[in-house]
């Protein structure tokens, strides 16, 4: 199997009231297609029983933020990625 480098962007800057950061969930699964692992995953993301994740947030200057939420009431949890 073949490494590929994926590069995900940081979001335009906006000039609305709000800054626009991009979150990246990001699971493994498996599924017979691209389609059914969609599903699959957007069925765990509503079931209120499922761990809750750890995300990733990039705001629009390209800074990296690692948030877990499994550890909401942890806010030591958040780590700064560079």
């Amino acid at each position: 199997m073949t490494k590929k480098n994926y590069i995900i962007k940081p979001p335009l800057q906006d000039k609305g009231k709000e800054p626009l950061f991009r979150v990246i969930y990001s699971i493994d699964i498996g599924a017979s297609n691209e389609f059914k692992a969609a599903e699959k995953v957007w069925d765990i993301m509503q079931d209120t029983s499922s761990c809750p994740p750890v995300l990733v947030v990039i705001d629009s200057k390209g800074k990296q933020t690692e948030l877990d939420l499994s550890h909401v009431l942890e806010f030591n949890k958040i780590t700064v990625l560079k």
